[in-house]
């Protein structure tokens, strides 16, 4: 969804269905650190080793409401402007087959090639999880003329090949937990093991940047 959703694992030989099913699942995450950044205590993250790809996971209790949170989390234009991931794009095309597409565009630094993704989001409710889940949509397929008009306009931008992972709201009887979930290797001329890096020192930019715009707005 946000810059740091950068999948790319069809380079890796790892399938759609084995990304979405380990980005589901509750077994295989490793602790990596408590973290404080932004004015935010106690962010856990934790990751888990994918055929040698790091999927990373995100989380910190709030008592901000979970109203104001499921709005900022599915605002995708205004991903640019609470997001401290350099997006340059960020446009929602419509819903279709349940779910909401959209597409956004990551600058990257010269010499890197930015990046861009087009997903389709869905909402689902499952006992006290609420979540927003996206994956790769074929924009070939399903957005071609607005496919063309972002090439365009964003000239050399390389497409993440597959992109998958969710937020989260969990309701616990004394907390209210966010949770965020990717699969990260941005791809292309960077090498893995630096974006996978990359993304473990940023991992907790993702909860900061929710709950700080959720204190902005307010209850």
């Amino acid at each position: 969804m946000i810059a740091l959703t950068l999948v790319a694992l069809a380079w890796s030989g790892v399938s759609l269905e084995a990304a979405k099913a380990a980005i589901q699942s509750e077994h295989g995450w490793e602790d990596v650190g408590t973290f404080h950044r932004g004015g935010i205590d106690n962010i856990s993250g934790r990751h888990k080793a994918l055929d040698g790809l790091d999927c990373l996971e995100a989380s910190a209790s709030t008592a901000l409401p979970a109203d104001v949170l499921k709005e900022i989390i599915t605002d995708i234009p205004g991903n640019q402007q609470w997001s401290s991931a350099d997006l340059i794009a960020s446009v929602v095309l419509g819903r279709r087959n349940g779910g909401l597409d959209y597409y956004q565009v990551l600058n990257l630094p010269p010499p890197l090639a930015d990046r861009y993704w087009f997903l389709r989001g869905t909402e689902s409710q499952a006992g006290e999880i609420w979540q927003f889940s996206w994956e790769r949509i074929s924009a070939e397929d399903t957005w071609p003329e607005a496919r063309a008009s972002m090439l365009s306009e964003h000239a050399g931008a390389v497409e993440i090949g597959i992109n998958v992972g969710s937020w989260a709201l969990i309701e616990a009887p004394d907390e209210r937990i966010v949770r965020f979930r990717s699969c990260t290797d941005v791809g292309g001329s960077v090498p893995r093991w630096a974006g996978e890096k990359a993304a473990r020192l940023m991992l907790p930019n993702n909860i900061v940047d929710l709950l700080q715009e959720g204190q902005r707005r307010g209850p």
